[in-house]
Parts: C-alpha cells; structure tokens; sequence
C-alpha cells in the first residue's frame, strides 16, 4: 500500500470530519437533537456521545472499506456504530446510496428539513482543506506500506467541549492514528474549529511530517496533566519550575506536545483509550518524541477497548528523565 494514497485518504477524510462536526454544532437546533448519554465513565464523571461521533465513524469505515482491498485495512473506534433512541438503538452504516442513509437517519429524527441536511453533509464531497494539511505528502508517495494496517478512529474527542460550545471548542480534536503489529506509523490530527491539521508518518527509517519540530520557550516548561489529578501535579511539578496545565480532551494535551506549546503530557493514570493516542503517538515518533510507560516501555496497539496503562507524553529524552524523576520522587 503506498503511503501518499493512505494519507491522502486520512487528511480527505478528517477533513470532511472536521465539515460533518462544525456544521452540526453551528445548528443548535439540530445539535440539541443529537446529544445522547454513554453513563458515566469510571471516574464518575457522565459520558457522552453526539450523533455526530457515529456519523464521523461509519463515514471513515465506509471510505476506507470501499478505497482499500479486503484485507488492508482493519478499523476501528471509539464508538460502537448505534444511537440509541427509545428504548432501543439504531445501527449506522453509510454506503454510496444516500437514500440508505435517509431511511437510517428517519429511523432516528422525524423532522425531514434535518434529515436531508446531514444526508447532504455525508455524501457531499468537501473540497476546502484546513490550513496546516498541504505539508509534505508527496515525500510519501512511493513508500510502500505493509498490509494489514490497523486504524483506529476517535470521530471527536473532547466530547464535553464539544457539546459545552464556545470557548471551549478549540480542544476539540478528529483522530486517526495507523498501526502496524502494535506500531503507530501514522497520525491525522484535526482541529474543526480552528481549521488545523497536522500529520506525521514513521515507517522503515522514514519520519515526515507537516511542521517543524517544536521548540517551547526554555523560560517557561508546561506539562499537560489530567484533571483530575491537577492538584497533585501542580504541587510536585509546580516546586520544580514547571508550570502545569489541564486543558480538555487527550488528543488536545498530545496536541500540546506536539505543536511545541508543552514539553511533556504526564498521564498517571488509566484514563485514556487507543484511540485517544495512536494518532498523535505517531506524530510525535515523526518528530523524535514518544509515548511511554513509566518504565519507559512505549505504548503499543492492538484492538482493545481497553484503557491505556499510565504514561509520559514527551518530545526529548531529557524531560522525560526529569518528569520520571519527579513522578516517582
């Protein structure tokens, strides 16, 4: 498989992604019709996932299924492909046949004005890229891809931003992360609503990608952490002239990493999926960085649904040693 088409594919995909998620959140009308709840994720805290998230999904597995032969591509996602309504769910596959996805969607919404807009929004073609995707994808062409690949799709992380609307819009991310026997080798990361996209490929010595690698300001090193454990954080981090940071969503804290705004994302506990890091590990493998256990295993893949163990997010081996070095006290 070559690995301009791949990504070619992934950044059409991701960007008509990124089209599906702003149009249906810029209509509150419609938006309020397609929030539906997951129940609460083991922190305690309520989970939620938008019609939008299975559109996303079913739209990437559709594409993919019917770009590739059998047999190429396996992929897989955050979301189990239903929108519940009732008492029941609805199962959505997208096809060629936008009539098949109006008589899915009607099994969904009765107002038809709504159904014929998303129709619209998943078999039209989006022609306007985000800024940040042209990059370096013809130094991809002719490298030659092994088979099968593994994709995992998150359709939207940062959910709860993504329903709460402005400010919080900005942590809003699509991901597909690429891998090969547990290996991320490629990464598509989307911003929607700040018409950015990044990618990175590393494969067989190659390491290509759409941006420089990041140089934070020595004067100030930020490292991301979750919420729920940002009060330890800043205590430990904070004593040792690190200033630290919780924004939402995992994809957008590796994003932080990536773009050069942090130096590291300390996650200590099992708080993230597959989904949420295959992409954005691949464009940091891109750019010399990686993810790791705390003992420095990186993290691999497979097609569990299962939560990630603990890890370092991280761009030079020399934070890394000093983040494990203050982690484990």
């Amino acid at each position: 498989m070559d690995a301009g088409l791949l990504l070619r594919t992934l950044r059409q995909l991701s960007n008509q992604a990124a089209h599906i998620a702003s149009v249906i959140r810029d209509d509150v009308d419609l938006f309020e019709l397609l929030v539906a709840s997951k129940g609460n994720r083991d922190d305690g805290e309520p989970d939620f996932k938008t019609l939008a998230d299975v559109l996303i999904q079913s739209v990437f597995r559709a594409a993919l299924n019917r770009k590739f032969p059998v047999g190429y591509v396996n992929v897989y996602g955050e979301e189990d492909g239903t929108f519940p309504v009732g008492s029941g769910k609805v199962t959505i596959e997208i096809n060629d046949d936008p009539d098949h996805t109006r008589d899915t969607l009607r099994k969904i919404l009765s107002a038809n004005h709504i159904v014929e807009k998303l129709t619209r929004l998943i078999h039209e073609n989006v022609a306007e890229e985000v800024s940040g995707s042209e990059g370096e994808v013809d130094e991809c062409q002719g490298i030659a891809l092994p088979h099968p690949l593994d994709i995992w799709i998150d359709p939207i992380d940062a959910t709860k931003s993504y329903i709460q609307g402005e400010p919080s819009l900005d942590c809003v991310t699509v991901l597909v992360g690429v891998h090969y026997q547990g290996q991320p080798i490629l990464g598509v990361m989307t911003y929607p609503f700040i018409k950015c996209q990044v990618w990175g490929l590393c494969y067989d010595g190659r390491s290509l990608n759409n941006l420089p690698k990041p140089s934070p300001d020595k004067k100030r090193h930020v490292v991301m952490s979750t919420r729920s454990d940002f009060d330890g954080t800043v205590k430990v981090f904070g004593e040792l002239g690190y200033s630290v940071s919780a924004p939402s969503g995992a994809g957008n804290k590796l994003g932080h990493v990536i773009r050069g705004l942090a130096v590291a994302y300390y996650c200590p506990l099992a708080s993230t999926f597959q989904w949420d890091t295959c992409g954005p590990h691949a464009i940091l493998r891109s750019l010399g960085g990686d993810i790791v256990t705390f003992d420095k295993t990186p993290l691999s893949y497979d097609h569990s649904m299962g939560p990630n163990p603990a890890f370092i997010a991280y761009m030079t081996e020399a934070h890394l040693d000093s983040i494990l070095k203050i982690a484990k006290g």
